[in-house]
């Protein structure tokens, strides 16, 4: 449907607003190149993401990968039109002028639909990402019920830095870890407080030792424990972890979203069956 909308609306804009120019290219065919540019689109959009579905999973995606895709629109809308245009309507013309010409109208026109597109995707990633925020918040608010109840575990644990120097602590009191180049922080919660030591060792060392399902890589720079999100909020740029009892609030990656949701989802399974 956002295809056929895309079309449509570059169709319209071929119509209203033409380039002046003293060669007339495919005079009144604008409703070709609309319909180059639904064929385009849909495979861009529909058919790649089938063929190579981990290259074109929106959720591993950054600003940088969506603008290398609008310049592949583009790019194929340009290359599709001059071979049709050239042939068919222009067989006088070098392929130079006919590529120029057909480049600076998808260029000019193609701005437009291009922006409404980002507008229209950021707006339903910013609701997809709110209802699901609210969603596992009502996991976690079960969660914090089931706490009551439950017995403390205790799980006792050390890391061991690239030094001599190591850390034990109980691992249910594991807030999160911060990396900061080779040197972690660990922040975790006694009787007394919150308790932070920097440890130099970095994050990939640290996930390995702690070996736990539940200490989970959220982001590049930070390891948190499932048990210690007090609550989650989602916006464009996906979601932010609260840590309970404190004023932490620790940013997930897009790719680790759904990993957190799963995460939070099984905690609250395992804590209704114990």
């Amino acid at each position: 449907m956002l295809v056929f909308v895309i079309s449509v609306l570059v169709t319209g804009f071929l119509y209203l607003f033409k380039l002046e120019s003293d060669i007339h290219f495919a005079e009144g065919l604008e409703w070709l190149h609309g319909s180059i540019t639904f064929v385009c689109l849909t495979f861009n959009i529909i058919l790649l993401p089938r063929i190579f579905p981990a290259a074109m999973d929106p959720v591993s995606w950054t600003y940088k990968k969506y603008i290398l895709l609008n310049f592949a629109h583009l790019g194929l809308i340009w290359a599709a039109c001059t071979l049709i245009e050239k042939p068919l309507f222009c067989p006088d013309l070098s392929w130079f002028m006919v590529a120029s010409h057909v480049g600076s109208q998808v260029a000019l026109k193609g701005i437009i639909p291009i922006a409404f597109t980002t507008l229209f995707l950021k707006a339903h990633l910013l609701q997809q990402n709110l209802q699901e925020a609210i969603i596992t918040n009502q996991e976690l608010q079960k969660i914090q019920v089931l706490k009551k109840d439950a017995p403390k575990a205790d799980n006792q644990i050390t890391l061991y830095s690239d030094t001599s120097e190591s850390l034990s602590f109980n691992l249910p009191d594991l807030l999160f870890v911060e990396a900061d180049d080779n040197y972690s922080t660990v922040i975790w919660k006694e009787s007394d407080g919150v308790k932070k030591k920097l440890l130099r060792v970095n994050l990939k060392n640290v996930e390995s030792q702690l070996n736990n399902s539940f200490a989970l890589r959220c982001h590049r720079s930070y390891i948190v424990n499932v048990n210690a999100i007090s609550a989650i909020s989602g916006n464009t740029n996906g979601y932010k972890l609260r840590i309970n009892g404190t004023d932490f609030s620790i940013p997930v990656s897009r790719p680790k979203g759904k990993e957190v949701m799963e995460k939070i989802s099984q905690l609250r399974n395992m804590m209704e069956l114990s």
